[in-house]
């Protein structure tokens, strides 16, 4: 008889146990366990850093976002002057990335026999001279993006004419392609290589200043027409004195 007959609470008991065996808990407990695996991911994912105003951002990849990081270093994606580069100083003496000094760079793109806004740019380059001689090593590079005829006698007769003494501002030229990739690809610059059937009269290019920390990474973005910009620009090379980023 006790055969055919279960107790229903006997079978209600093994019911019970036997679902907690292969795993099927209560609702609440299971919708408990979901939470606290997603609170656990959302503290493991790495925070975006916040921007800083103290602190100049990098840039990253071709919209040039600006970010906020500790380690520039492991982001390949920064904004960089590439190791590739090679260029001719007026002097004669040819420079790679490597022998940049470690310090600020201001990079600013030209070519001698441009009659636009490459002359404005030098002159005020050198009216605003005055107001980084507390930035004893600041270097400045001014770099043609015409090489067939901004030859090293060429920029030599250049510095001449505008009377630019100043040891830490160098002039230089290069195989056009790599500098015009330079321009494009780390600094953003609108600029066009010269043609056979384009007049070097139209040739695009950039008016802006590129500053460059003592790493070779992109930091700021000035425009060099006016003084408006100017005072931003001092007061960011300040930032990149005071901190070490």
């Amino acid at each position: 008889m006790n055969s055919l007959f279960l107790n229903p609470n006997t079978s209600k008991q093994s019911y019970r146990k036997k679902n907690q065996q292969k795993g099927n808990y209560p609702t609440w407990a299971r919708v408990l366990f979901l939470l606290v695996i997603c609170l656990v991911n959302l503290n493991c994912r790495p925070s975006e850093p916040t921007p800083n105003p103290s602190i100049l951002p990098y840039f990253s990849g071709k919209d040039f976002d600006p970010v906020w990081t500790e380690n520039p270093e492991k982001d390949p994606n920064l904004k960089r002057v590439p190791n590739t580069l090679e260029l001719i100083e007026h002097t004669g003496k040819t420079i790679l990335p490597k022998d940049w000094a470690p310090s600020e760079h201001l990079v600013v793109f030209f070519y001698a026999t441009c009659r636009g806004i490459c002359p404005l740019i030098t002159r005020n380059l050198i009216e605003i001279e005055p107001i980084f001689s507390e930035f004893t090593d600041l270097k400045i590079f001014s770099i043609s993006i015409n090489s067939k005829e901004d030859t090293v006698p060429v920029l030599q007769n250049y510095r001449k004419t505008y009377q630019i003494k100043n040891p830490n501002w160098s002039f230089f030229t290069g195989k056009d392609s790599m500098i015009e990739d330079f321009a494009k690809g780390t600094c953003g610059a609108e600029m066009e290589g010269f043609s056979v059937e384009r007049s070097k009269y139209e040739f695009v290019h950039t008016e802006n200043i590129f500053l460059f920390d003592k790493n070779r990474f992109l930091r700021g973005i000035y425009r060099a027409k006016g003084t408006g910009d100017i005072q931003r620009l001092v007061e960011d090379l300040r930032k990149l004195r005071e901190k070490i980023n």
